[in-house]
């Protein structure tokens, strides 16, 4: 796991998660879900292209 873009991340996913958590109505509260599958998606995907251009072992 790589910390620095995993906090990197991290950070604006719990904001958003927090504004979401304030604003969404409670019939909605449901797609609060959607900010962690978010998150990982570009967390792995940032991953996965640093692998490719040969960056990481």
């Amino acid at each position: 796991m790589d910390k620095k873009k995993y906090f990197i991340l991290l950070l604006p996913a719990l904001i958003i998660g927090v504004i979401l958590l304030y604003y969404l109505p409670a019939s909605q509260s449901h797609n609060l879900l959607i900010v962690p599958i978010v998150f990982w998606i570009i967390y792995y995907t940032w991953i996965y292209i640093e692998r490719k251009k040969g960056k990481i072992n």
